[in-house]
């Protein structure tokens, strides 16, 4: 009875959220303005061509879930005001949803996230290092994702399937875009050699649908996959350095993710991930065993991207359009929190598939 009251006092604390605000009520730190000034952009995109349509990324929101729930909240909202503008088709999570596996924190993602489920916007979600274990020190795999999102809350994908039956950290959704056949394949911080042995199942049963593969810790800041057995500790915060992944049971890091699994298939386009905290933006293509160009993009605004931003990241997501010719693909870098863009190249910049 008296988790359950603490849980309805802090939903009630949610509830009282703005659902929106103004940009100039953003802007209260003067600091951060001034950067905001100085090195972003407000120039808003043209519209999208016929034809096109826009997948959209959160890159980690731990210290929103944490700290700044509102900015978590009027990111999601966003998305739900702009779904029709920029054909939004899907929102994928790149892990590290909440900073210490706690409930509070788990509550007020809760709150962010049913903005897209109330606007019916497909969307996936995924473990981070931080969403694992007691108090995120990822010493296991248990995690209370599961508690606060379930099956029902993925009603809006055309198909979803999942690795473990009552567990949503490892999912595959097939989605109805203008370009063609889409499968989203979301993945676990560190995959076990279970949950690669299943992705590589489901992404050959399905040779005609272009793949998006989805995990936390993939590439480094530095345009390269997090490779232990190469780079060992010169690469910070790779899977095989967490209490985890000393333990039996498997975590692969993201050079075993490309040889077990992404390299061997033909239709995967594209790797997100997130986890790299100082300059975490990168990007590489690499080619698979079929002579398939792969693109791995690294987001993540908590650190490192522009000077004194606060508000945990500042609500900065990924937005990338998809263009009717199949071939370019664009990817920006804005804040519904500032309404601002990041113009600089490792923000903004044109993908050709």
């Amino acid at each position: 009875m008296k988790r359950k009251r603490f849980l309805q006092s802090v939903l009630g604390a949610a509830a009282t959220f703005p659902l929106f605000r103004s940009t100039a009520s953003a802007q209260t730190n003067s600091s951060n303005q001034k950067v905001g000034e100085e090195i972003q952009s407000r120039a808003p995109l043209p519209a999208l061509p016929e034809g096109a349509w826009s997948l959209v990324a959160l890159p980690d929101t731990q210290a929103m879930s944490l700290r700044f729930p509102k900015v978590f909240r009027h990111q999601t909202e966003w998305i739900a005001a702009q779904r029709e503008t920029y054909q939004i088709h899907f929102v994928v999570h790149e892990g590290d949803i909440v900073d210490r596996n706690t409930h509070p924190e788990w509550l007020n993602a809760r709150h962010a996230i049913d903005a897209l489920v109330d606007a019916r916007i497909p969307f996936s979600l995924l473990p981070g290092n931080h969403d694992l274990g007691r108090w995120g020190r990822t010493d296991d795999r248990s995690s209370l994702m599961s508690e606060y999102f379930h099956f029902g809350d993925y009603r809006n994908s055309a198909k979803v399937g999942y690795f473990e039956r009552g567990q949503i950290e490892n999912t595959w959704h097939e989605v109805n875009v203008p370009t063609g056949k889409l499968l989203v394949l979301s993945l676990e911080f560190g995959p076990r050699d279970l949950v690669l042995d299943w992705a590589n199942t489901v992404v050959a049963e399905r040779p005609d649908f272009d793949v998006i593969v989805v995990t936390h810790a993939y590439l480094y800041h530095d345009g390269t996959r997090y490779d232990w057995a190469k780079k060992g500790k010169e690469q910070t915060w790779n899977p095989k350095d967490y209490p985890l992944g000393k333990q039996p049971g498997g975590v692969n890091d993201a050079e075993e993710m490309w040889t077990k699994f992404v390299s061997r298939h033909g239709n995967i386009r594209f790797v997100l991930s997130g986890h790299v905290l100082k300059n975490g933006t990168g990007y590489l293509i690499s080619e698979g065993a079929h002579g398939n160009r792969v693109h791995q993009i690294l987001a993540n605004y908590q650190a490192g991207v522009v000077p004194d931003r606060g508000f945990g990241g500042a609500g900065f997501l990924r937005l990338m359009h998809f263009l009717p010719d199949h071939q370019t693909v664009q990817v920006k870098t804005y804040s519904p929190w500032y309404d601002q863009w990041l113009v600089e190249p490792e923000h903004q910049f044109t993908v050709t598939l």
